[in-house]
């Protein structure tokens, strides 16, 4: 299915990024999945996962996707952009608890000339129960300023296919 990654966070045992899906859980917008697993240090007293690894799991998901699209993070950096974070919304539904699969779906739900939008679905590891639902919005900036610019053309080409189709 998925290419195993290496990820120092989990040991590559289970993060890894498949192949483009059609048909995510609530968008018509192509998506990739990542996996992971709540680790015992992720987890509060009662062992629920906190909240605040959500959005940890969201930046999983968001690189296996810009990696899905031949466009790694560290390229885009390379290239001398940032995209950095502007926003992030997170709608918890079920807690997930010590030792569970988590399944991380992707989207790209908009690409403008200067800022993009991710979405998120997070599962359970069948991919059946919805967790947790989330967007982020991130912002073009030059590496060397720190300003807002508009995104590399041949980048955003490789983001195209992941597009939203509404």
């Amino acid at each position: 299915m998925g290419e195993q990654e290496s990820d120092s966070t989990t040991g590559g045992k289970y993060c890894y990024a498949s192949a483009m899906r059609q048909k995510p859980v609530s968008s018509s917008a192509p998506a990739v999945e990542t996996r992971t697993r709540v680790r015992y240090a992720e987890t509060d007293q009662m062992g629920i996962a906190h909240h605040a690894n959500y959005i940890v799991w969201f930046e999983l998901g968001r690189t296996d996707l810009c990696r899905a699209t031949g466009v790694t993070y560290r390229s885009i950096e390379e290239l001398g952009f940032l995209l950095v974070v502007a926003e992030v919304r997170c709608r918890y539904r079920i807690p997930f608890r010590y030792d569970d699969d988590v399944l991380i779906r992707t989207s790209v739900a908009d690409a403008a000339s200067r800022s993009m939008t991710f979405r998120y679905e997070v599962l359970d590891g069948s991919g059946t129960q919805l967790h947790a639902t989330g967007e982020s919005v991130h912002l073009w900036l030059s590496a060397l300023s720190r300003k807002p610019v508009v995104a590399d053309r041949d980048v955003m080409a490789a983001f195209a296919p992941l597009l939203r189709k509404e």
